[in-house]
């Protein structure tokens, strides 16, 4: 199959074509997709080492289990399921979220989507504070609930919709606005608390994430 036709295949097309041993459209896919899912893992786990094993490993599974993978299903879904199981497993293992200190953020955001600097870039005061607001949202992340900083995530950050929220997590929709909602009044105290006197409104941006 040519590049160009790989290219402008979808996700479900490469899927199947990787379950029959297509090794470039594996490529591909991997290509598409390693930028989102390390931002999604990361965001859950909180160390990049740890959210760097964690996607080589959610895309050897894409490979090893491949037969999963039903026809008419989308791959996106199949594929945060993947990453999202093995982040709880992790986070069971090393119950470390009491203790997650966030590192500096958005270093990789920029570097692997290929981002242009922030309108606000020359002001260092500017700078600072949206660099004290992305640490103080990881770190009340840190204090949420698990089904809640899952749903939060995938709909502040990811900007999936919630059905596909609902499918990933295999829960009802209107389960999903409940997590999302109690999420974002945890998540407003928490800023308030830290010293936030006016957190963000709701949205990805407003979370300090460019």
């Amino acid at each position: 199959m040519g590049s160009h036709v790989l290219d402008e295949a979808n996700d479900e097309h490469l899927a199947r074509a990787a379950q029959a041993g297509d090794r470039e459209s594996l490529a591909l896919l991997v290509t598409r997709w390693e930028g989102p899912l390390f931002r999604f893992v990361y965001r859950l786990v909180g160390q990049r080492e740890d959210a760097r094993d964690i996607c080589q490993e959610t895309f050897l599974r894409v490979v090893r289990e491949a037969r999963r993978f039903r026809p008419g299903a989308r791959f996106s879904t199949w594929m945060y399921q993947i990453a999202l199981n093995l982040c709880r497993d992790h986070l069971r293992r090393k119950r470390r979220w009491a203790h997650v200190i966030a590192e500096e953020s958005g270093e990789w955001d920029g570097a692997r989507r290929g981002d242009a600097p922030a309108a606000d870039a020359g002001d260092p005061v500017e700078t600072l504070d949206r660099e004290r607001l992305r640490t103080a949202v990881m770190r009340a992340l840190a204090t949420l609930p698990a089904e809640q900083r899952e749903v939060l995530i995938l709909k502040e950050y990811e900007g999936l919709k919630f059905r596909e929220i609902a499918a990933i997590l295999g829960c009802p929709e209107s389960t999903v606005k409940s997590r999302l909602y109690h999420g974002l009044l945890r998540l407003r105290d928490r800023l308030v608390a830290d010293g936030f006197a006016s957190p963000p409104a709701q949205g990805r941006d407003a979370h300090g994430v460019s």
